[in-house]
């Protein structure tokens, strides 16, 4: 049976309420997650460090992502959806304090990994409070208006960096999470009710051995295929990880209760969206990576001047949201999904033809790919979420959460690797970014497929 937390199709103000309080909280994350590149080199000079050895700030915060995020549903159930709410912004606050005051390279990645444990949590159990709050009558308005702090950061992430970077100094980079992080925790103490369905069951700890190491190793193996390690090292660490997430699929089936519930895939609409969104993982965070690139390699542009030029993008993805989420229950997923690939796949081929096309041109395509990802994105987490029992969708949050992790790495490290051997062949900066860019426009469309396959209702 679909969870029917919602009774009615309005968004009655107690519900707009406990998205605006969890929004604070995730915007301190997003905002993180975007602004700590700018900062990077700073921190570099300042603790004496070299590229190779400040990169692991970022590489760390991302492989703790990874490792935290399987273990919310088990947490949920112990804790409960306010405690651990506030537990993981008490965690992200500190740890960001801690990281400003770092003293050493060191003690800069010690701190990150903490910051991850708290970054890790807040995102899906955002996620699974809305889902069970909203039902799917309301989910695709609902999860529409949360995805703006989405927008925002990529937007106003890099600028705020720089701002800070020139201004104060990296370590407000850190800091400025702090203060965001303690206004969502004092909205929690009045806003944030328990409403998630907690089943406190027995930590799989022999799936947390297989699992978390396999995904992170994984995700490591990807970050090493885009950076200047060899291809066949990067492939060591991939090929472990893929044998341990391997043995965790072996050990699920004779497991009563896994660490991550692969029986949802038994869900056709909840397995054509894991698909969708894996995908979807690929095509629009390999791209995230790809386009300030090519800007600054290819077209010459300065860091302020890439940031302009992708402000359309995330301006006209927030201003779509809220008539996707509209649309996506009115409608039903399939219908506005298609629509919004569709356009996202032909805002793609400027990019593609790129050496004929102005800046004006691009600007233009961005705008119309960032109103066609809002029309993509919302219904493939309404889809996901539908026709799960309330019970699920902890434990399905978690598993998209990896999936889209997967795609995403998976997309960066190809798209990076594809400018990289056009090249080392000898194409110009454009024609090499032009073949990436043709790649994500194949990504985008074998989306198509799937698509087609979702239920034409959400909850029908």
């Amino acid at each position: 049976m679909p969870t029917e937390c919602g009774d009615s199709d309005r968004l009655d103000p107690s519900l707009i309420r406990l998205a605006a309080t969890l929004m604070v909280g995730g915007l301190a994350c997003l905002l993180n997650t975007t602004i700590v590149g700018v900062a990077l080199d700073d921190a570099r000079a300042d603790l004496g460090a070299d590229t190779a050895q400040i990169q692991w700030v970022a590489t760390t915060y991302l492989l703790t992502l990874a490792i935290v995020v399987p273990t919310m549903p088990w947490a949920l159930g112990r804790l409960g959806a306010g405690p651990l709410w506030r537990l993981s912004l008490v965690i992200f606050a500190v740890a960001s304090l801690l990281c400003g005051a770092a003293w050493s390279t060191t003690s800069l990645v010690v701190f990150r990994i903490l910051q991850g444990v708290g970054g890790g949590l807040i995102l899906p159990l955002l996620q699974t409070i809305l889902a069970t709050a909203a039902g799917p009558r309301r989910l695709g308005r609902t999860m529409a208006l949360v995805a703006v702090p989405g927008q925002l950061a990529p937007l106003a992430g890099p600028l705020l960096g720089g701002v800070l970077v020139d201004g104060p100094g990296w370590r407000w980079v850190f800091w400025i999470s702090v203060p965001l992080s303690v206004a969502a925790l004092a909205l929690s103490w009045r806003g944030l009710q328990e409403r998630v369905p907690a089943d406190r069951h027995q930590l799989d700890v022999r799936g947390l051995l297989l699992f978390c190491p396999g995904l992170a190793m994984l995700l490591y193996g990807c970050t090493q295929i885009t950076a200047s390690a060899p291809v066949p090292l990067a492939w060591v660490p991939i090929t472990a990880g893929t044998a341990l997430l391997g043995a965790y699929v072996a050990h699920t089936r004779r497991s009563d209760r896994a660490l991550m519930e692969l029986r949802m895939f038994a869900n056709p609409s909840f397995a054509l969206a894991a698909g969708l969104m894996a995908v979807a993982g690929a095509s629009i965070f390999g791209p995230m990576v790809l386009l300030p690139l090519f800007y600054q390699q290819a077209r010459g542009a300065t860091a302020a001047e890439t940031g302009l030029l992708l402000a359309p993008l995330a301006l006209a993805t927030m201003a779509a949201l809220p008539l996707a989420g509209r649309l996506t229950d009115r409608l039903g997923p399939r219908p506005v999904l298609l629509a919004g690939t569709a356009v996202a796949s032909l805002a793609t081929l400027p990019y593609v033809i790129v050496p004929e096309t102005g800046d004006l041109g691009l600007s233009a395509a961005l705008f119309a790919r960032g109103a066609g990802l809002a029309f993509a994105t919302v219904p493939i987490t309404v889809a996901a979420y539908s026709r799960l029992a309330a019970e699920d969708i902890p434990g399905a949050t978690a598993l998209l959460s990896v999936i889209q992790r997967v795609g995403g790495s998976f997309g960066t490290a190809l798209l990076l690797t594809v400018v990289g051997r056009q090249l080392a062949a000898g194409d110009s900066s454009l024609q090499a970014y032009g073949v990436a860019f043709g790649c994500t426009l194949v990504l985008s469309l074998v989306a198509l497929v799937p698509a087609a396959l979702l239920p034409r209702r959400a909850n029908g």
